[in-house]
């Protein structure tokens, strides 16, 4: 099951970071950094005593209350770890040794002045890239800049229109010098029409060896930019998802193979994930001609990567400069060029996981955190995503702060203001032992063997079912173990009995059962607090299993499950009542708010 480290105390700005294949996690704080291993249980702080100098030096309007030292950057860099603080506004860091013994320079550049979630910062082996001002009064231009490894070099101030950072990777090519940083932005659109949306979706493209400008202008600056709109509409609808919130990457060992799975929002608060390639925005700035530019190509091309330790040509350089836009916009992977999916929840954060399931085949499977504290867990499948499971991390709907995938250990981890949870992905006890369950929700972790459903980690031999082959769906006779978790209500003959059911989504369906048979479905446009089902007179026909389900985008779960019995029959057998609900109905029944601690 789930384990949680709660923080010694509450941490405002928390920062974390988890190496992959361990069961240990740091946690960033104010002036402090703790350690927790959920496999040992062991815990302490690493250091609380990180030095600032010129303390109080605040300047900035309102920055006062943020004069302390705020951790904001924690990263293996070499062979020990940097740590990286606000400083009290005099941003510094930290090298960590395997002895804990540290080394201080100045963090200008990599570690902000306060607080600030408009910051990237991206540790690549020696070198360091990051889109934080080196100075508190250098103006409210945000420039991507690579601050340690090679030459220092920054975006020109006009390429980027009020941009807000979201993610940046590197990307290896055939050719070293050929190797690409890309990142991934939302800036102002500079269509200014009441139809056009107020944001654009881009993406950024820069060569690792790009060595700056010829001239004494161009020296600092990248010479490689280019950028492109990225693309998520729904093609029925033609609803626009323009707001970017955040990207994973799923790398191949073919660089051009390997995905970005982008999470859209819109202004209605719906969400929608695109997948792309990067060997398609690769053409696209390889071949698009420059928005707005109609002159002659110059032999370099504008963001071509040139041969190491050679400079892009002045005149290559001022193109690219006055018109840093393609035309053409990436596009999504599918044939219809539309959404993996959307739906009416509005996430914040994603992380896919790739699984091998039991049939052979590898599935993908996506963990996306709401802004009301729960993970989604959806599953890629051949006719389409299936929402599986809805995973309450926090009980009182913390906000979700990071989330963090180990793809070998197959383990979550995802943190908050107070505590950090490791979360299996394997979670295959919720389906309760009911092999119909255990098939049916098409858990690609999760499959039937021996009795119980049991993870594909621990037994390769399980019985699954995702592609729907009839030969494969069905249980066979004695794998069915019910779980009878329905509440006994004792009624009397000739009485009146409401059944209730909670309305927690304005957008889901809610649906009555009595022994499989659908009775009573409630319309939710209509503002109402719950679904009721009146008995008006009660007789042997309405004694029974009665079950409420809600379903929403293809997301099932029962809210409420009673048995009426007949008080004299209830008593003449002692509380024995027979469980007969063990149809096609039972699948459904998953209780998919899953008890992390059971």
């Amino acid at each position: 099951g789930a384990k949680e480290y709660a923080f010694p105390r509450s941490e405002k700005y928390p920062v974390f970071y988890h190496k992959e294949n361990s069961s240990a996690i740091y946690i960033g704080g104010e002036g402090k950094l703790y350690y927790y291993d959920f496999a040992t249980y062991e815990n302490y702080v690493v250091r609380e005593d990180f030095p600032v100098k010129n303390e109080g030096q605040c300047v900035m309007p309102g920055s006062l209350k943020d004069n302390k030292n705020y951790l904001t950057l924690v990263e293996k860099y070499g062979d020990g770890m940097l740590v990286c603080g606000t400083g009290a506004c005099a941003p510094t860091c930290w090298n960590l040794t395997q002895r804990k013994e540290s080394t201080s320079w100045d963090g200008r550049g990599i570690a902000p002045f306060t607080p600030d979630s408009n910051t990237l910062v991206v540790v690549d082996g020696h070198d360091i890239y990051s889109t934080i001002k080196k100075s508190q009064q250098n103006g409210k231009i945000p420039r991507f800049r690579r601050v340690r490894g090679g030459g220092e070099l920054y975006t020109s101030d006009t390429v980027m229109q009020n941009p807000q950072f979201v993610k940046a990777t590197t990307l290896r090519h055939e050719e070293p010098h050929q190797d690409k940083i890309y990142y991934f932005f939302r800036e102002d659109n500079p269509d200014k029409s009441p139809e056009a949306p107020r944001n654009i979706s881009r993406v950024a493209q820069l060569c690792k060896e790009d060595k700056g400008g010829t001239s004494s202008l161009s020296a600092s600056k990248w010479t490689t930019f280019l950028k492109a709109s990225l693309i998520c509409v729904d093609p029925v609808t033609k609803g626009n998802f323009n707001w970017l919130q955040d990207v994973f990457f799923v790398p191949a060992s073919n660089w051009r193979h390997s995905k970005v799975y982008g999470l859209f929002t819109n202004t209605w608060g719906s969400s929608a994930v695109c997948v792309y390639s990067f060997g398609d925005i690769d053409n696209v700035f390889r071949t698009s001609k420059l928005k707005g530019y109609n002159g002659p190509n110059p032999e370099i091309k504008p963001g071509q990567c040139v041969s190491s330790g050679q400079h892009t040509p002045s005149e290559t350089f001022k193109i690219a400069d006055s018109h840093p836009e393609v035309e053409d916009r990436v596009e999504p992977l599918s044939p219809t060029k539309s959404p993996l999916f959307h739906n009416k929840h509005r996430y914040q954060k994603i992380g896919v996981h790739e699984v091998s399931a039991g049939d052979g085949n590898r599935y993908n499977v996506l963990y996306l955190a709401t802004d009301k504290g729960s993970i989604h867990k959806i599953v890629e499948l051949p006719d389409g995503v299936q929402n599986i499971m809805e995973l309450q991390v926090f009980p009182k709907k913390d906000p979700i702060q990071s989330m963090i995938l180990d793809h070998k250990r197959a383990m979550l981890y995802v943190g908050s203001t107070n505590k950090v949870m490791e979360i299996p992905m394997d979670m295959c006890s919720v389906y309760r032992n009911n092999c119909d369950s255990c098939l049916l929700a098409r858990d690609p972790y999760c499959g039937w063997f021996n009795g119980s459903c049991q993870s594909v980690y621990l037994n390769w031999e399980v019985h699954q079912n995702l592609n729907l082959d009839p030969s494969r769906g069905k249980c066979q006779k004695g794998d069915i173990k019910e779980v009878d978790d329905y509440q006994n209500i004792t009624v009397v003959p000739f009485s009146r009995y409401y059944l209730n059911c909670p309305i927690e989504s304005h957008y889901a369906t809610y649906n009555w059962y009595h022994n499989n048979s659908l009775i009573k479905t409630c319309n939710t446009t209509h503002p109402q607090q719950d679904c009721f089902h009146f008995i008006q007179n009660v007789s042997h026909i309405h004694y029974g299993h009665y079950v409420c389900i809600s379903e929403e985008d293809g997301f099932k779960q029962a809210l409420v499950k009673e048995r009426l019995v007949n008080q004299l029959r209830f008593m003449s057998q002692k509380g024995q009542a027979t469980m007969t609900f063990g149809s096609w109905l039972q699948l459904l029944l998953m209780v998919v708010l899953v008890e992390l601690f059971h």
